[in-house]
């Protein structure tokens, strides 16, 4: 598989599991549900138990990789405040 396509596929399940939180479905629970079909071999009869692992491992990142950078793009009080003054000392 040629390295556009893996990126290509990384970026398409980013964006579901992104989307779903954005439509107020809890990521967690999705990516929970879709590593629990995909490692129950009569859940969904198109899964590859073969592949089952590695997909799971996918989901995982993903979700994790989504988490760091939302968790990245969250500000202290302090640094928004830009001055080393805490929002109580600056509500005063």
């Amino acid at each position: 598989m040629s390295s556009e396509r893996i990126a290509q596929l990384e970026q398409a399940l980013l964006a579901v599991i992104a989307a779903a939180g954005k439509m107020g479905i809890c990521s967690d629970e999705l990516c929970a549900q879709a590593v629990g079909g995909l490692m129950s071999d009569h859940y969904w009869s198109w899964a590859n138990a073969q592949h089952a692992q590695g997909a799971a491992d996918e989901i995982d990142n993903a979700l994790n990789m989504l988490v760091r950078r939302s968790m990245a793009q969250v500000k202290a009080p302090d640094a928004e405040l830009g001055s080393g003054v805490s929002s109580s000392q600056a509500s005063n």
